[in-house]
């Protein structure tokens, strides 16, 4: 059966994507951003017109939820990390809206885009796996990962004082077509020219490929029943520098590149997770699993940069 999804930050990386699986799923959806698409999302073929708003604008979200009274809601909408309080009281703002929204207008899930940031520099140990009750703490200069937990606990506020169904999806390292910045971008450098050395977030990273992500969004939204408060998405295995390398190598064999490392690799360390997540909530309540990894994740990426390499824009 059809629902209206409504989606936060469709014309993101995340959100593009998403509202182009709910596009094909035979869904209707109701996108609203800040922004328009940047050029090389736009190139995903996305259909429907997003609403240009703010979030945080009480009454004219109000008002669009309750013209268009959506199913089910994907919040994906974040404002520049610019590492300021503004980043805290924006997120605050607006899972405010969005959980009035769902309480009053009986909204049937929302589903929340998260990070595996909060954990912060969770190190387990022997092969240890980061589980979703593992205890997230708020680094106090890291104002990212610090407004993704309040709104986790708004959220989840709203879930056991007023039966709101709410959902956290906390990811690991993110990337696919039309992302603007690391491996995606550094790629499509090289393919148009310039200096290209692509680089992983983590020294051992469990990078994901997007189309798994939105297919554990869509089940996230949609699976019948109770659900956990909050699930991990991310690879059951973790990658060095060295398997990036032979993958893009593979991949792209004429490619002139050589791996380099996160230009704020000091100011983000200290927030990286240093274990992997551990993903069999997901997989035993979602039933998702990842199915891309990274091999097959640079081909299909490889792929989409040179099918589109006369549109792409820097």
């Amino acid at each position: 059966m059809a629902a209206k999804v409504l989606i936060t930050g469709a014309n993101g990386f995340i959100g593009s994507h998403f509202t182009k699986l709910m596009e094909s799923a035979g869904h209707e959806v109701v996108p609203i951003d800040v922004v328009p698409r940047a050029p090389d999302l736009t190139l995903l073929g996305v259909k429907a017109t997003s609403h240009l708003m703010n979030v945080t604008d009480s009454a004219a979200f109000r008002a669009l939820c309750e013209k268009e009274r959506p199913t089910h809601l994907f919040h994906a909408a974040h404002p520049p990390r610019d590492e300021t309080p503004t980043v805290i009281d924006y997120c605050y703002k607006a899972m405010t809206n969005i959980l009035e929204a769902a309480k009053d207008l009986q909204i049937q899930r929302v589903v929340y885009s998260s990070s595996a940031s909060i954990y912060g520099q969770v190190n387990k140990g022997e092969g240890g796996l980061v589980k979703e009750d593992d205890a997230v703490t708020i680094y106090p200069t890291y104002f990212y990962r610090a407004a993704k937990t309040v709104s986790e606990w708004m959220g989840n506020f709203y879930k056991e004082k007023h039966g709101v169904d709410f959902v956290a999806l906390r990811y690991s390292s993110v990337y696919g077509p039309g992302l603007y910045r690391s491996i995606p971008l550094e790629l499509k450098k090289g393919l148009l020219g310039q200096s290209c050395r692509p680089f992983l977030t983590r020294p051992v990273d469990d990078l994901i490929y997007v189309d798994d992500i939105v297919d554990g969004i869509s089940r996230a939204l949609f699976t019948a029943g109770p659900l956990s408060k909050a699930y991990n998405l991310g690879l059951d295995k973790a990658y060095v520098s060295d398997d990036l390398k032979r993958a893009i190598e593979k991949a792209l064999p004429k490619l002139d590149f050589e791996i380099g490392k996160h230009p704020n690799a000091a100011e983000v360390a200290p927030h990286r997770l240093r274990s992997p997540l551990d993903i069999s909530l997901a997989r035993k309540e979602l039933g998702w699993q990842p199915k891309v990894y990274l091999e097959e994740g640079i081909a299909k990426l490889a792929a989409w940069l040179n099918t589109n390499k006369a549109n792409l824009r820097l």
